[in-house]
């Protein structure tokens, strides 16, 4: 089985952006005249003062008197959504984060923080939207950054924008040439478009660089188990990734399939067996549905793809199989 590969990077970068917004003094203070500019500087750290000790309501007080005096600063305003998240009052954070950022367009902060209010929020699309126009934002400014790229190259693929992920980690690959974890997960990409043949190259690169990366020996075995070639050489890269995961279900499904494939079916059920006690998925129980089917065991196959098609309805081959045997199970009896 294929595990979920590509992951999620943009939490770190809003974790790092959001510490370095801790005591930054804006720069719009110094358009202000003299005695404003200083009345809206203490109302500001007076602001951040009471936001550092967690009294959120004495926060949003100063930051307002800061916006009183001079109602163009951008972090005055960021600072007021902010504090309204801790608050739990999205619908005004939004408000302040989104006046933030039409005040500073070219910053990351404000973006930042409403695609986290989205998520928040449940609101995955517009989160995802903010996300995206962040880290293209980021990536112009540090074009060579390519913990930037990987976060881009993961949000498009949330987006199912296959290309465009897959465009983003080539650009990784130029910058990085050993940078294996992009080999494999361009070739997880090129996978899921139908690419099989440049998946197996780029699984191939990724171990040039780490003989013992899981992910890629799981992933490029099963992919000839998948197409029924290098039997032997699959349970070998399989066994291997299985050293450093013992107790990965994705894995030891991919043994019990290439035990399936080589016809020995008791060891393919007990390995089936297994993986479905770690991992409740649909295709492992739809392995080891067919794992059963194969041994005669057909009250088993049937209670194995039911299973498969609760966690997973459009399985319309799953859907067949079931269907088949249930038409049969009469005239077996």
């Amino acid at each position: 089985m294929l595990a979920k590969v590509v992951k999620y990077f943009a939490g770190a970068l809003v974790l790092s952006v959001a510490g370095s917004l801790f005591f930054n003094l804006p720069d719009s203070f110094s358009g202000l005249a003299a005695k404003r500019q200083t009345q809206a500087q203490a109302h500001y750290m007076m602001g951040l003062f009471y936001e550092n000790q967690a009294k959120f309501d004495q926060a949003i007080v100063e930051y307002r008197e800061t916006l009183t005096l001079e109602k163009d600063v951008s972090a005055a305003h960021l600072r007021l959504g902010l504090a309204f998240i801790r608050k739990g009052d999205f619908d005004k954070a939004a408000a302040e984060l989104g006046e933030a950022k039409r005040l500073e367009p070219e910053a990351l902060e404000p973006g930042l923080m409403l695609a986290l209010l989205y998520t928040l929020q449940n609101s995955s699309d517009k989160a995802a939207r903010e996300y995206e126009e962040v880290l293209k934002k980021a990536s112009q400014i540090e074009p060579e950054n390519t913990a930037i790229l990987k976060s881009l190259a993961a949000l498009y693929y949330q987006q199912k924008k296959l290309e465009n992920a897959a465009s983003t980690y080539k650009l990784i690959l130029a910058l990085d040439k050993k940078d294996y974890e992009s080999f494999f997960l361009l070739g997880s990409l090129l996978l899921e478009e139908g690419k099989s043949g440049e998946a197996v190259e780029k699984f191939k690169e990724a171990l040039k660089l780490n003989p013992d990366y899981a992910d890629a020996l799981n992933s490029l075995g099963y992919l000839y188990v998948e197409e029924g070639r290098n039997l032997d050489q699959a349970e070998e890269l399989i066994k291997k990734a299985l050293l450093s995961a013992p107790d990965n279900g994705a894995f030891i499904d991919s043994l019990g399939w290439v035990y399936y494939k080589k016809n020995q079916i008791d060891q393919a059920i007990e390995q089936l067996e297994k993986a479905s006690s770690l991992l409740a998925d649909a295709v492992i129980y739809d392995h080891l549905g067919d794992a059963y089917f194969k041994k005669g065991m057909s009250a088993k196959a049937a209670g194995s793809w039911e299973k498969s098609l609760g966690l997973n309805p459009e399985l319309e081959k799953v859907k067949e199989k079931l269907n088949r045997l249930k038409k049969e199970i009469p005239a077996n009896k």
